[in-house]
């Protein structure tokens, strides 16, 4: 979480107070289409890794990655000290941001013995939080980590002063979040959402199932779990967990069966990680994930994980996992702008407040890129390189890593 506070921080001032930042660089001709980019590949639909490779990918990046957890095989008890150190990590950065009443809600002075893990999943799209307190409707709410989707298990870890929060452990992030998005259950029942048996893939980018009356929203990548894998009526049977008093219940919900979802990931290939991130196109910024939208690491990591390949969410720590490509240190504009053409589509450009994805190059071998940027735009676009930042540097200029699973 290197840059975690630095990203928040910054981008507030780099983004909200220039006005002008995203003014003039969305690109709306045929080059903001995936047909032109699709087009232009003509081994676009070659398998770019193996499914060994990708498992072999997927068990790297989850080694490199501190906030990830293998959650099959979580320990069933954290001490105290390493519980402490846990929470201090995404907490004790932001100790300006949160009130002292804040901050004492996570219950600190409590937490003297070894804690017994406890097991739950989600049963609606919850903010982990990086501190113990709800959304403050702020559009960059400095204390928003990331969301989860509904079905995902977590392990909890603590509870905030006040009951209203948990301390959990998801596979890919840790946070606080809302206990009355929680259903609790055993470790056996727990561990069935780890690694369904039978699922669905979420193909589209915002897919809503009725669920006992309520509507609860999975984004693209996610995954639905099925009591079987018969159709009923062209309509699957999802097994989903509600909360009764707390505790995890199941109950059936039909979930369409058309192109918004699959039995399993995509094929990996440079045109269906065009063709998915182009589904996002015009969506609405989304902080950490708030308004139920994507910023710029979420969009890319739900790209790659709809063809099975899970990066994790904040921009440092997609360039701290993913393999590199290339470090742009001490070179030309030109140098850069070469780089840059040479990189594989789907590739993505880092810089300290921001990822975006390759597309490819255009016929004037421009490279072009599509993200989910903040400022006067706040939305998913496609765009070059050559708008100026903040500071008046270029956005080539300011690249600091291209990475790409490989």
């Amino acid at each position: 979480m290197k840059y975690q506070i630095f990203f928040a921080v910054f981008l507030l001032i780099f983004l909200m107070n220039n006005k002008t930042f995203a003014a003039g660089i969305e690109i709306e001709d045929e080059r903001a289409t995936p047909e032109y980019w699709t087009a232009k590949n003509p081994d676009g639909d070659k398998l770019l890794f193996t499914y060994k490779q990708i498992d072999r990918l997927n068990t790297e990046i989850l080694e490199r990655d501190d906030y990830a957890a293998d959650l099959m095989n979580y320990p069933e008890t954290i001490t105290a000290d390493k519980l402490r150190a846990k929470i201090a990590k995404i907490t004790d950065d932001v100790r300006l941001i949160g009130s002292q009443a804040v901050m004492a809600n996570r219950n600190l002075n409590e937490l003297q013995y070894d804690i017994n893990v406890q097991y739950a999943v989600t049963t609606e799209r919850v903010n982990i939080r990086l501190l113990p307190q709800p959304p403050t409707g702020e559009k960059f709410d400095k204390i928003q980590g990331t969301a989860l989707d509904p079905a995902e298990p977590v392990a909890i870890l603590w509870e905030s002063k006040d009951g209203k929060f948990s301390f959990v452990q998801a596979k890919y992030y840790f946070g606080w979040v809302n206990k009355n998005s929680l259903a609790f259950t055993d470790r056996e029942t727990w561990k069935t959402y780890i690694e369904p048996e039978k699922f669905l893939v979420v193909m589209t980018n915002k897919k809503f199932v009725n669920v006992n009356g309520k509507i609860i929203l999975f984004q693209m990548g996610a995954k639905i779990p099925l009591q079987s894998s018969a159709l009923e009526n062209n309509f699957w049977v999802a097994r989903l967990p509600i909360a009764e008093n707390g505790n995890l219940k199941e109950v059936s919900a039909k979930v369409l069966n058309d192109e918004n979802v699959g039995t399993d990931y995509l094929q990996p290939t440079k045109n269906n990680l065009i063709r998915q991130s182009f589904k996002f196109l015009g969506n609405i910024y989304g902080w950490g994930g708030l308004e139920n939208s994507v910023d710029c690491s979420s969009l890319v990591q739900n790209v790659y994980r709809s063809i099975g390949i899970f990066i994790p969410r904040d921009a440092d720590r997609q360039a701290g996992c993913v393999p590199i490509v290339s470090v742009f240190n001490d070179v030309t504009r030109a140098e850069r702008v070469d780089i840059v053409r040479r990189a594989p589509v789907g590739s993505l450009l880092l810089m300290p407040t921001h990822v975006m994805m390759k597309l490819g190059n255009d016929e004037s071998g421009t490279p072009i890129i599509i993200h989910s940027i903040g400022g006067s735009l706040r939305k998913v676009i496609v765009s070059d390189l050559n708008f100026s930042s903040a500071s008046g540097a270029l956005m080539i200029d300011r690249l600091t890593d291209i990475v790409f699973p490989r």
